[in-house]
């Protein structure tokens, strides 16, 4: 079994170049609409709403644009990074929630997009 893509919801368009794009440094593969009766079909939501794909090697994300925010939960996404100290820095000088747990064996980091996605960020 393989993974495919994740899809996740934001609330901010501007959110796909601020924090997908410019921390995580995902690129755009192509842009596109989910229309109002499929995503009734497939979501019960009754609305329209803009897609990005987006990829960073092996991982793929598709994130969906909708003005309603999501209710806190435990859902996140786990990415291994190169340097994981760089992107903490990056996130945090650009105003995003990040959250370092110290532990004595090795510190959990999280970060989270302005729509509350959360990201546990490890070092490859």
């Amino acid at each position: 079994m393989k993974l495919e893509h994740i899809a996740l919801t934001i609330s901010e368009p501007e959110e796909v170049k601020n924090f997908y794009k410019d921390i995580l440094g995902l690129t755009e593969v192509k842009t596109f609409a989910i229309k109002e009766s499929l995503a009734n079909d497939i979501f019960g939501l009754n609305e329209e709403a803009s897609v990005f794909l987006l990829q960073k090697d092996n991982l793929l994300l598709e994130v969906f644009i909708r003005q309603e925010t999501k209710r806190q939960s435990f859902n996140h996404i786990c990415l291994s990074v190169n340097d994981r100290e760089s992107l903490f820095r990056r996130a945090k000088q650009k105003n995003y929630e990040c959250i370092r747990i110290e532990r004595d064996t090795y510190d959990l980091i999280f970060i989270k997009d302005k729509s509350g996605n959360v990201f546990e960020i490890k070092e490859e």
